[in-house]
């Protein structure tokens, strides 16, 4: 991290934001007719619309310039080669193997995860195919009706995003979230399903 270079476009971000505080959008778009082209990114279905955000040309500019002097980019390269980022628990951060295509080595003490990485992906596709299906069943043999995941943070988000995303398509089990530990939580999420046909999940991707 340059922190003089930091320091310093971090000034301008605020001297900038102070400039642009009165920034309204009818007025940017009457002035900047291409806005809408130029500030959508797409990638296949996806689009992401950020032209109607208080930011201009030079927001974007500073904001790189930011994120540059800070060394993300350094540190995004060490997360991805495995390098023990979480300075914290002194570990690799190593959610981002499970979202690793093509599978490419990611390599921790010199050992690439990705065989274990393909394994277990591998068994989760098996298993939640069984669920679907109705092969694999509750201990009573009742097929799992709901599916209820136990994940805090990013366990939890991440689901519930792709779940809500993909609720048209939706042909399987009912799922449930508890993201809270407070036990209403959990206590309401289970008061109307059947313990024989629910199947629960502790979500983690710390690898723990």
């Amino acid at each position: 991290m340059d922190s003089n270079a930091f320091e310093t476009t971090l000034d301008a971000l605020r001297s900038h934001r102070a400039e642009t505080a009165a920034m309204s959008m009818r007025d940017v778009f009457a002035v900047d007719p291409g806005r809408a082209d130029r500030d959508t990114a797409t990638l296949d279905d996806l689009s992401i619309d950020f032209s109607k955000c208080a930011v201009d040309v030079e927001t974007m500019r500073l904001l790189t310039a930011l994120a540059k002097a800070a060394g993300v980019e350094e540190r995004r390269d060490a997360m991805f080669a495995g390098a023990r980022i979480n300075t914290t628990e002194d570990r690799a951060v190593l959610h981002v193997a499970l979202r690793n295509r093509p599978d490419r080595p990611i390599r921790v003490d010199g050992a690439d995860v990705m065989p274990e990485v393909r394994a277990v992906l591998d068994a989760m596709r098996r298993y939640s195919d069984g669920i679907r299906a109705g092969t694999i069943r509750g201990a009573t043999g009742k097929p799992i009706t709901d599916i209820v995941n136990i994940g805090i943070g990013g366990s939890d988000l991440g689901p519930v995003m792709a779940t809500l995303a993909l609720a048209p398509f939706h042909d399987g089990p009912r799922t449930h979230y508890v993201s809270n530990v407070d036990g209403a939580h959990i206590a309401d999420t289970l008061a109307g399903l059947d313990p024989a046909s629910t199947l629960f999940i502790v979500a983690s991707k710390t690898f723990t």
